[in-house]
C-alpha cells in the first residue's frame, strides 16, 4: 500500500514568496510547537486518495493523464489567508488560491469525474483550493499565531497550472516525504 495524493506543484517564485511568509511568522511564535511546511513540498492538493495499491494507483494514473490531457495551462493567484476548521478551534493555517476563471474547481471535478469512472472513490469534502502552509501542534497555545496570520496580508502572487502531480508521502518521525510518481502535463490547445 502507497499513501497517495494528487496536486499542482507551485512555481518557484510563489514559493520564494511564500517561504518568506512562513519565516516571518516563525520568527514571530518560535516557541510554538508548529509544523511548518517546508518550502519543497508546498502543492494544491487536487485529490487525497491515502492508502492504495498498485491496481489502485495503475486506475489513479489513467484517470489523471485522461483528465490533463482535456485541460489547457491556466493561471492561479495565491492571496488571502485562512485556518481550518475555525479561527477558535484553528488546526492548520493556509493561504488563499484566488480562482477567478474557475479553472481548478473544473479541473477538480473532471478528475473526480474520471476516477470515479475508474473505480476510485469521491472525496467527501466539498474542494476547498488552499496551500496548507501549517499544523498547529498545541492549538490552544496558538491563539495569538492564529489571529496574526489572519491579520496578516499575503502579497498575492500568480503563477502558471500546467500539470497534475501524483505524489507518494512517506510518515515519519520527522515528517512526512513526498516522492513524485508521475507527473501529467496539460496537453490540450486554446483553439
Amino acid at each position: 500500500m502507497k499513501r497517495i495524493f494528487t496536486a499542482i506543484d507551485i512555481s518557484e517564485a510563489a514559493r520564494q514568496n511564500v517561504s518568506a511568509y512562513i519565516d516571518n511568522l516563525k520568527k514571530q511564535f518560535p516557541n510554538l510547537r508548529v509544523g511548518w511546511d517546508k518550502p519543497e513540498k508546498l502543492h494544491l492538493t487536487l485529490k487525497f486518495l491515502g492508502d492504495i495499491d498498485d491496481v489502485q494507483l495503475g486506475k489513479l494514473m489513467k484517470a489523471v493523464e485522461k483528465t490533463a490531457r482535456e485541460i489547457s495551462a491556466f493561471k492561479l493567484r495565491i492571496a488571502g489567508t485562512g485556518v481550518f476548521p475555525s479561527q477558535r478551534k484553528a488546526r492548520i493555517l493556509w493561504l488563499g488560491v484566488k480562482d477567478e476563471t474557475e479553472n481548478l474547481r473544473k479541473l477538480n471535478e473532471a478528475l473526480e469525474n474520471e476516477c470515479e469512472r475508474q473505480g476510485l472513490a469521491r472525496e467527501a469534502r466539498n474542494f476547498k483550493a488552499h496551500l496548507t502552509i501549517a499544523r498547529l501542534r498545541e492549538p490552544e497555545k496558538s491563539k495569538n499565531l492564529v489571529a496574526e496570520h489572519l491579520r496578516e496580508t499575503f502579497e498575492a502572487v500568480e503563477f502558471e497550472a500546467s500539470e497534475i502531480v501524483i505524489y507518494q508521502s512517506e510518515l515519519s518521525p520527522q515528517g512526512s516525504r513526498y516522492t513524485i510518481v508521475s507527473k501529467h502535463a496539460f496537453e490540450e490547445r486554446k483553439r
